[in-house]
């Protein structure tokens, strides 16, 4: 595998760990509000192709690591479109690092696999809308990721982590042109009983891959505060990340 980039220390993206963070190139999205189309969109993907991190630089950072860092984060664009992804985390496995994945979730199997082998010790899925089968009637995702979407391929991978032994968490983007009470309720409705849902505001600043969506808005701190409590019950712990 090769890398796009790396960030060689994070606090926050692997909940109570000290990691790095390995973003992966190419994704099966196309998010309107994705904050990171140079790791996404062809044409730019292009760009950098010639700066991608092989292999051999990634374990010779991780060796050089070792005792420091306690995990690697595994995002994107999309890591499990990548078919070495399994025998990538099995190397890094072997360095005595914890693996902590980001997932759009249209990879049940793929997720599946990497739970079974135990390859994976934290996964976050993004939950993008409401998507129970009795609502359904088109495809309700497809106003966030830009393309047609799987939605029972989301489902069997919510389920799959709720079910699954490990940690993980569901977290949402909240668009306040989209997510209304009826809309919010709905994902809290598919996620019921899950363990950590966190609720991250949209920005429109820093630019979105559809600049369209520089014109839409996040929520002011009482409403995400609001929507925080009427998540707790339904979750078992929810929290905002600002």
């Amino acid at each position: 595998m090769k890398f796009s980039a790396i960030q060689r220390l994070t606090l926050l993206d692997y909940p109570g760990h000290t990691a790095c963070t390995l973003f992966t190139p190419g994704c099966n999205f196309r998010c309107h509000y994705c904050h990171n189309s140079e790791f996404v969109l062809p044409e730019k993907l292009k760009k950098i192709e010639k700066d991608f991190i092989p292999e051999e630089s990634i374990f010779a950072f991780l060796q050089k690591r070792k005792g420091l860092l306690e995990g690697v984060c595994i995002t994107g664009g999309e890591p499990t479109i990548h078919r070495g992804l399994p025998e990538f985390i099995k190397k890094v496995r072997k360095l005595g690092y914890n693996i902590k994945l980001d997932t759009n979730g249209s990879n049940p199997k793929m997720l599946h696999q990497l739970i079974d082998e135990k390859l994976v010790d934290y996964v976050a899925m993004d939950v993008k809308s409401g998507n129970r089968e009795e609502l359904i009637i088109n495809n309700d995702s497809k106003q966030f990721c830009g393309v047609s979407v799987d939605e029972s391929a989301l489902r069997k991978s919510r389920d799959l982590l709720m079910n699954s032994g490990i940690e993980y968490e569901f977290r949402t983007t909240l668009v306040k042109e989209f997510h209304d009470d009826y809309e919010f309720i709905n994902i809290l409705q598919c996620i019921s009983g899950a363990k950590r849902y966190y609720l991250q505001n949209f920005r429109s600043r820093g630019g979105c891959l559809d600049k369209k969506w520089e014109q839409y808005s996040g929520f002011s701190e009482k409403e995400l505060h609001k929507r925080m409590i009427t998540a707790k019950k339904y979750v078992e712990n929810c929290e905002v990340r600002i």
